[in-house]
């Protein structure tokens, strides 16, 4: 080759070329990649004690025909490891240092490689950014690609001929960037993408898992159209008890677990008691303002169980029905539910017998019928229960009547108390077969209770129908200080019926009232011709028992009437205006079947100007009604802010000597941070001027 050829050849250029000193920033992140280099080494020759974390004896069992080898796996996998965290640092310092081509020397162009075109196409169709005004911050970039895109925003920024962006290459670092930042970068570049971080929204209705039925709000109603208003009472308390444990746990309860009468109810009530078993309750009656409207009024309705001497003592037959299915074994349920029976059994008599059933994969008799001063034979038997297996077909409800039958007490309770977390597959699977057995016992003498436990499991709409259905009650026993309030302070009301199938009935003057409607009572509303039918089951009350029912109404001309009157319909007569309203209630005693009737005019003279007027029962009663709303979303009672519902539960708590009422009140504290005044009040928040007229 002559020496013109060699000079044109570009080979023999560059070796004749010097090469250019090195430049300091390429000398600092050369110095850099090594320094972290030889830490990451380090950190994979540090010792650490044997046995103590997964990669210090990390070996594999390999079984073939000849056998079982046992291979020590650190050698490879350190070896695997060290390569490859060296050849990216390798190719970064070949890539970014002084060993780059010299300037005039050509430099072959990055090939651009075409997306795939499902790739294209979905890029095709996403949407161009929005444009404003105001810079908007980046979007971060996953880490695998935070170096390209950077490199590619700051090379989009530049003018590019014809228009269009250079597209550069993951692998080309980007120019003038500081070590420690360059040393990030190439780090973030080949280090595998985190998992992404899991997005924590506030969820303050938790699903529960556990079964209500579903029901509308008691609707307002016009007297002239519907002036009678018909229900059974309810002294069930296992609404509030469950709500209280689902705000105490940080949740809002769901809309179909607040009932609003339940949570009432829940509370003891001062109501004057009635003077004989005859007769066993009065009513007392108010009307007074609403705390929530001060266009309407409440008309509350209060009745407290004939008391009877504390020397009666009637004969109780007591059958546990106890469900010990697998998922009973919880600290909440079989454990509290042992403890609960003790306290119970400590409560009876030498005139009360106790048998003990269980179900689960199959229906046991543990105790048969055994006088309650045998508490150590009782207890014994309650302590050896234990959870396991599946609650499969056991004829457990079957087995527990038949108990109830051969101790039978004469004059006395024959009650069977089913206490489950709500697997309720007790023998009879349909639930409509089993509702017309317990009717059936019932009508022989034989009345169900129903103690609810636990979370998650809980079929609280077939303990309310099968308690209904029973003439007993449904608890929710949450804890032991609940265990406490109904089997012990209200177990004598429990056990001691003083009267059955108690109906009330309101007829409203239309010369007075406009509007009216129930709070509550939902699940429990009558026909008005069911009111005189007895055949028509309905609630029960027990000695000491209060049960309290509140209206609102809306008197007439008062403003605040929400249904249009009928242009066509038949104009109300005037009326006279010495009655608001007249009540009437029917009841059985307990031997009977022929129902009795009670009737009391609610008149002017009842009427109360000022909430601060009436008693701390009632003023207590209105808080709760007025909580009960407000947590479930009323469309009529959810104005009122929970400060004011405070407020007034704090003026009527009155001696509150099992202090009930002082837990209410930081009951309500608790929701007012769960459930905020403004989500019940869209116009609170930055709503539209259409949305708030």
């Amino acid at each position: 080759m002559s020496d013109d050829n060699m000079h044109d050849d570009p080979l023999k250029r560059l070796k004749g070329a010097s090469a250019p000193d090195p430049r300091a920033e390429a000398k600092q992140r050369a110095l850099a990649a090594g320094m972290a280099a030889f830490e990451a080494a380090q950190k994979k020759t540090e010792t650490r004690p044997q046995g103590n974390h997964w990669g210090q004896r990390l070996t594999s069992i390999i079984t073939s025909w000849k056998g079982k080898t046992i291979m020590d796996m650190r050698l490879p996998i350190g070896t695997a490891a060290i390569a490859l965290l060296i050849l990216p640092l390798g190719y970064q310092l070949y890539s970014t240092t002084s060993m780059t081509a010299p300037t005039g020397v050509a430099v072959q162009q990055p090939v651009v490689v075409e997306p795939p075109p499902e790739l294209a196409a979905t890029e095709e169709q996403a949407p161009p950014p929005a444009t404003s005004t105001t810079a908007a911050a980046p979007e971060p970039a996953p880490l695998n690609d935070s170096l390209a895109d950077s490199d590619m925003a700051r090379d989009a920024a530049a003018p590019q001929s014809g228009g269009n962006a250079a597209i550069v290459p993951k692998q080309q670092m980007s120019v003038g960037v500081a070590p420690a930042a360059r040393m990030a970068e190439s780090e973030a570049l080949y280090m595998p993408s985190p998992a992404p971080m899991p997005s924590i929204a506030l969820q303050p209705t938790e699903p529960s898992g556990d079964a209500f039925t579903s029901f509308d709000e008691q609707r307002l109603k016009a007297v002239a159209e519907e002036p009678v208003s018909t229900f059974s009472i309810d002294v069930d308390t296992a609404s509030y008890s469950y709500v209280r444990r689902i705000l105490e746990d940080g949740y809002v309860p769901e809309p179909d677990a607040v009932r609003i009468e339940e949570m009432i109810n829940y509370f003891p009530y001062d109501y004057p008691s009635a003077d004989s078993a005859s007769v066993p309750f009065k009513p007392t009656m108010a009307v007074y303002p609403t705390p929530w409207n001060p266009k309407t009024q409440l008309l509350q309705i209060g009745i407290k169980g004939y008391v009877p001497d504390a020397g009666e003592d009637k004969p109780a037959n007591l059958v546990f029905l106890i469900d010990t299915s697998g998922s009973m074994d919880e600290a909440d349920k079989l454990p509290l539910l042992k403890r609960a029976f003790g306290l119970l059994v400590d409560q009876l008599s030498a005139n009360d017998t106790v048998s003990i059933v269980v179900y689960a994969g199959s229906a046991g008799v543990v105790l048969e019928p055994t006088v309650a001063t045998e508490k150590a034979k009782i207890l014994g038997a309650l302590d050896q229960l234990a959870a396991g297996g599946s609650t499969a077909g056991a004829d457990g409800i079957e087995l527990a009547y038949r108990l109830a039958e051969q101790g039978r007490v004469s004059g006395g309770t024959n009650r069977v108390i089913l206490a489950t977390d709500g697997d309720f597959n007790v023998g009879i699977d349909n639930p409509d077969d089993l509702e017309t057995f317990i009717k059936a016992k019932r009508d022989s003498g034989t009345t169900l209770s129903v103690l609810g436990f636990g979370r998650g499991n809980l079929d609280d709409a077939t303990m309310q129908a099968l308690a209904q259905n029973g003439n007993g009650n449904a608890s929710y026993i949450s804890s032991f200080r609940e265990a406490q309030k109904v089997l012990v302070e209200e177990m004598g009301g429990t056990l001691d019926m003083i009267a059955k199938d108690v109906k009330i009935q309101v007829e409203f003057n239309p010369a007075v009232v406009s509007e009216y409607r129930l709070i509550g009572y939902e699940t429990r509303a009558l026909n008005r011709e069911d009111f005189n039918n007895d055949a028509v089951d309905a609630g029960d009350i027990g000695a000491g028992h209060t049960v309290t029912a509140i209206y609102e109404i809306t008197p007439v001309g008062s403003g605040g009437e929400l249904i249009d009157p009928l242009r066509y319909g038949a104009q109300a007569e005037t009326g006279s205006d010495d009655e608001i309203a007249f009540l009437r209630m029917r009841y059985k005693l307990p031997e009977s079947d022929v129902s009795q009737l009670i009737e009391q005019p609610v008149t002017p003279d009842l009427v109360y100007g000022d909430i601060g007027e009436v008693s701390d029962d009632m003023r207590f009663a209105a808080a709760v009604a007025a909580f009960g709303q407000k947590l479930k979303g009323s469309n009529y009672g959810s104005d009122i802010d929970w400060d004011e519902i405070e407020a007034l539960a704090r003026s009527g708590k009155g001696s509150d000597e099992s202090g009930y009422r002082a837990e209410f009140i930081q009951l309500v504290q608790t929701a007012s941070l769960l459930k905020p005044n403004t989500d019940s009040d869209p116009c609170d928040i930055s709503a539209s001027d259409e949305v708030c007229e």
